[in-house]
């Protein structure tokens, strides 16, 4: 493992430790009375029994509150969190600050902004992945970030700021905002117990019940874990093919859009395979008997950010939505609507034990950094489940 995986392992450990002192530090009298402090509000979505608070509402702990006054201009925002920042963050950052949001839509995947910033096309606040932050800090995409103009950077678990991921020449490039588990999911209707191997899903029991991301690096990381290869960097490729097409013919989809991999299970159409544990959640508060679960081969995780492209026209204003973005009110939104796990901290304090403990994996979990894997594997992942798509 190199200094770098060491210390973001060691971070997630530490953080672990956080959340359990955490959990039981808080009643649910004082949460409760936190949470009344911020305010009732809705949301399309179903959401926990308790309310969420008004994204315009001033956080009850940590950071800065507002937006430093009346901004001017306009911001163009491009993200793959559609609901939460579309809905419940843009109307009140429009409102706070007076500045113009233009919200370009969702991405499917990373690929997608990828191929749009190399070619030239300009927005001013995005999500990317710890991964692909790496590649677009090493081929001179992104804009430095000025945290001095991001004061709410604070509000994250101390363990996650100044990660060296994002850091190039002492130049931050991106603030890291949630985890996301590629979890195994299954239906808990038909599974009496969580699944305990990826093995599940070459099953030939479940043949037409999978399904699976088609995402080419996950593919092959899980087919790499159970053959006993190094996810991370795999070289026994010509197994992992033939493990990946002898695969295919038991899947009912390979899904590209995160809703409908939900909705697969949701429909009882899959009943088992892979979802995002945040997906998984929304199911459960939808009323589907879903769960996930993390295999004893291990799942992969991966860190999603903030950040300015290089082709940024309204970097002042970026700043400022990515400040809000930190918010502990405005991260609370995220947790209670997209169902992300957030390293956000002050955010975490408003949030019942019970409810924190949704976030958590399982005991003993060995969750493995899939934003850790080399360029040059990526590329031969790609390649590899291109062949296996065609076999």
């Amino acid at each position: 493992m190199s200094a770098h995986e060491q210390r973001l392992a060691n971070a997630l450990l530490r953080r672990r430790e956080f959340l359990r002192a955490l959990a039981g530090s808080l009643t649910l009298p004082a949460v409760g009375g936190l949470l009344a402090a911020c305010g009732g509000g809705t949301s399309a979505s179903p959401t926990p029994a308790m309310g969420a608070p008004s994204p315009t509402a001033a956080p009850t702990t940590g950071g800065s509150t507002g937006t430093g006054g009346k901004g001017q201009g306009e911001l163009v925002v491009y993200s793959w969190y559609q609901k939460w920042i579309k809905e419940d963050v843009i109307p009140a950052f429009e409102q706070e600050t007076g500045i113009t949001v233009k919200y370009l839509g969702a991405y499917a995947s990373n690929d997608e902004w990828w191929a749009k910033l190399q070619a030239g096309e300009s927005w001013d606040v995005f999500i990317p992945s710890t991964s692909y932050v790496i590649r677009a800090m090493a081929a001179d995409l992104l804009t430095p970030l000025d945290l001095a103009q991001i004061p709410n950077y604070t509000n994250l678990l101390p363990e996650y700021q100044n990660l060296d991921y994002y850091v190039k020449e002492g130049k931050t490039y991106a603030v890291p905002f949630d985890r996301v588990f590629y979890a195994l999911a299954y239906r808990t209707d038909v599974f009496g117990s969580p699944p305990d191997s990826w093995a599940i899903t070459w099953d030939k029991t479940y043949a037409g019940q999978i399904a699976l991301h088609d995402n080419a690096y996950s593919r092959i990381a899980y087919a790499a874990l159970l053959i006993g290869d190094d996810p991370l960097r795999p070289t026994r490729w010509d197994d992992i093919r033939q493990k990946l097409i002898e695969q295919k013919a038991l899947v009912k989809k390979y899904w590209k859009d995160y809703q409908n991999g939900m909705e697969l299970f949701i429909n009882k159409e899959a009943v088992v395979g892979q979802l995002t544990d945040g997906r998984v959640r929304m199911a459960q508060d939808l009323g589907a008997p879903v769960g996930w679960t993390v295999p004893k081969e291990g799942v992969l995780i991966f860190i999603d950010t903030f950040a300015i492209p290089k082709t940024a026209k309204n970097v002042e204003n970026a700043h400022k939505f990515i400040d809000f973005l930190l918010r502990p009110d405005i991260q609370l939104k995220q947790l209670r609507g997209m169902r992300y796990d957030a390293v956000n901290a002050a955010a975490r304090q408003l949030l019942a034990p019970d409810e924190l403990k949704r976030f958590e994996p399982p005991a003993g979990a060995k969750l493995i950094l899939g934003d850790l894997a080399p360029a040059e594997v990526l590329q031969k992942a790609s390649e590899i489940w291109n062949e296996v798509k065609l076999a």
